[in-house]
């Protein structure tokens, strides 16, 4: 009787008005179960649903791809709610049709454990704890109607679909920019990673994702003191993979430190980096062999500030870099010992410590690695170079008593050789002037001391130039006297070429004899043909040189070449050194031009003087060893039918007139002078 009392009940109740039948997920595949619902027009899907529903607004963070009208039934049935009817999520749905506008679903009711522990996390809080606007939900990572469980390689939160599943929000430029997400580059440096290779192209399912480090639903902001990634939790958080290196690092004097709340105590990031961890086999690495000893220690360990606070000596790495192992290093041999190699790599203990491998007693060992065989007296001294200890005194004074062992010897040869030298050019000096009556004025005095300032300033600019852009010093000297002498016997030196340049503009412009020289100095077409019939006899095919006026092609070149480089040169110049005035009318990139103009215009200078009028003034074999012009002013007949034909014809018909020739001019020289 039961039964069919039960039978009859639900049957009345079923046909009474007022009460409805609950929708199955047939009804509303008929609609969303057909692709054609994607091409509906906008008058098509008004007639199918009625105006109306909740005001709330659109959620846009993950745009996940399955998020669409159209509902794969297969798929669905796959899905881990195949057993939910799309009423249990869309719960809001009483009847067909239902409203245009829709609840967003509230996964809560049957995940409330879950739900409770990710409204508390960084996706839906900030760290002052204030929501955040469209936070992530559940359909971004899991995926809408179709969610597969997530030991199936399909879903979205499988594995090896992590990285690519936090990409879609963390790699977007527009969400990373609105959420002001720490480290924009995150999911592009990740994919560069140890971890991410390992799952990707060796097909490891032990290897760190995203929610690995970061947390899935609890994931918290890196600055709060219970998340995952806050920097005194991030070695126990590595630790839950890399658990033996965990155990060894956790008692060692960096692992300590950052116990104790050290802040700048290395954890594993600030060696390994955060996203972007490479093996140690990759050059790139910060752990690699070669950058160990070059970039990741010396980071902390070379900072002033860092050793200042902590007593930590800093001279150590500088030690290091000058010793053997250092030295070697920095040529390129990655067998070498580096730091790592004497101290350890995560078992680093203080050396009073009997566990650390540079404990007086367990030198021996540490050194046998590479020299087999090594006693205890193989490692006493001072390992890093420099003062300390006996023998780093020693060492100090053997330097010292060499480096001026050098300025007294090789100081004294310079100066017996320079002697010498100067007597021999002396005594050749009185023999050519014997030869080389009568002699012809080049140069007189105002035009010599004009070309001596030009050039002992060129070449302290030279040297103090470069001595400020590569920061070479002179020894012996304290590292204070070094810049100053750098900064300020650069701007001397530069201020006295300056004034040699405005004296010789004075000198161009109001003298008759400077005027005519300008003149002269101008290129003309002349130039090319000599430079052509030149070439052609350096070629052999002239027999001939070209005869030349009173200046050459050579010296028209070096002459413009010298006041192109000195504006240049002192426009640049003065926007270095008065870089806050400069600065209130360039853009800093305009100083940025100046500084590489100001630097490669001197490269080009320095190497034009060397290879061109050095060459013309000390190399050529006409004035073999040197032309003395620049230092009396004169030159031969036989010099001048040699270099300046044309002119000499000039001097000869103003002679032979009886003509007083015009001050440009080349005069022949009194006996007296």
């Amino acid at each position: 009787m039961f039964p069919a009392a039960v039978l009859l009940t639900a049957s009345v109740l079923l046909f009474l008005p007022g009460v409805a039948s609950a929708l199955d997920n047939g009804q509303c595949l008929d609609c969303h179960g057909d692709r054609s619902v994607l091409g509906w027009s906008a008058g098509e899907k008004a007639s199918n649903v009625t105006p109306g529903g909740p005001e709330e607004p659109g959620h846009v963070a993950g745009n996940f791809p399955g998020m669409s009208l159209f509902v794969d039934a297969e798929a669905y049935r796959r899905s881990v709610h195949a057993d939910v009817s799309c009423t249990d999520c869309h719960a809001d749905i009483k009847d067909l049709p239902h409203t245009a506008r829709l609840k967003h679903v509230n996964c809560s009711g049957c995940h409330s454990e879950v739900a409770a522990t990710y409204a508390k996390s960084r996706h839906v809080l900030t760290f002052d704890g204030k929501p955040v606007v469209n936070p992530p939900a559940c359909v971004d990572c899991h995926g809408a109607h179709a969610v597969p469980k997530s030991s199936l390689s399909t879903s979205p939160v499988y594995y090896r679909n992590i990285a690519a599943t936090c990409t879609r929000c963390h790699g977007d430029k527009k969400v990373t920019d609105n959420r002001n997400i720490a480290i924009p580059g995150a999911a592009k440096l990740y994919t560069r990673s140890i971890h991410n290779r390992a799952i990707v192209e060796m097909g490891l399912n032990k290897s760190a994702t995203c929610i690995d480090c970061h947390g899935a639903h609890n994931m918290k902001d890196r600055r709060d003191p219970a998340s995952s990634i806050n920097r005194t939790n991030l070695p126990a958080t590595c630790g839950r993979c890399h658990y033996g290196v965990y155990a060894i690092y956790k008692d060692s004097v960096h692992g300590t430190a950052l116990a104790r709340g050290v802040p700048d105590a290395p954890n594993c990031a600030d060696c390994h980096g955060e996203h972007e961890v490479l093996a140690v086999s990759d050059p790139n690495s910060p752990v690699s062999a070669s950058a160990i000893s070059q970039r990741t220690c010396p980071s902390c360990h070379a900072a002033e500030k860092l050793a200042a606070r902590y007593g930590v000596p800093v001279d150590k790495v500088l030690g290091y870099q000058q010793s053997f192992h250092g030295l070697s290093a920095r040529l390129g041999d990655k067998t070498v010992a580096n730091c790592a190699s004497c101290h350890g790599d995560h078992a680093i203990f203080p050396s009073s410590d009997p566990r650390s491998t540079i404990n007086p007693r367990n030198l021996p060992v540490t050194c046998g690695k590479c020299h087999p065989g090594a006693t205890a007296n193989f490692a006493k001294g001072n390992i890093h170079v420099g003062p300390g200890g006996t023998g780093g005194q020693i060492k100090y004074w053997v330097e010292r008593v060499y480096i001026w062992m050098i300025v007294l010897v090789i100081g004294g040869m310079v100066l017996h050789n320079g002697l010498d030298y100067f007597r021999k050019m002396q005594a050749l000096y009185r023999q050519r002037r014997q030869w080389r009556q009568p002699a012809y004025e080049r140069l007189n005095r105002s035009e010599r001391i004009q070309h001596f300032l030009t050039l002992a300033t060129f070449f302290i600019l030279v040297v103090t130039g470069f001595a400020l852009k590569f920061k070479w010093s002179v020894p012996l000297i304290s590292d204070q006297a070094n810049v100053a002498l750098r900064g300020w016997g650069h701007r001397i030196a530069a201020l006295v070429m300056l004034a040699t340049g405005v004296y010789h503009v004075f000198y161009v412009v109001f003298t008759a004899r400077g005027r005519g020289h300008l003149w002269r100095m101008l290129p003309r077409w002349k130039d090319v043909e000599d430079v052509v019939g030149t070439i052609r006899y350096f070629l052999g095919i002239a027999d001939h040189k070209p005869s030349f006026d009173r200046y050459t092609y050579v010296e028209k070149a070096e002459y413009l070449a010298l006041v192109w480089g000195t504006v240049v040169m002192v426009v640049t110049g003065f926007l270095l050194w008065f870089q806050d005035e400069a600065l209130r009318y360039l853009p800093m990139w305009g100083l940025d031009v100046a500084t590489i103009v100001h630097f490669y215009e001197a490269v080009l200078a320095t190497l034009a003087i060397l290879v061109w009028h050095l060459y013309y003034v000390f190399v050529n074999p006409d004035f073999a060893p040197m032309s003395f012009t620049w230092i009396d002013g004169k030159l031969s007949r036989q010099l001048m039918e040699h270099e300046h034909a044309l002119e000499l014809e000039e001097i000869d018909a103003y002679e032979r007139r009886g003509v007083e020739p015009p001050p440009d001019v080349t005069r022949i020289a009194t006996e007296e002078e």
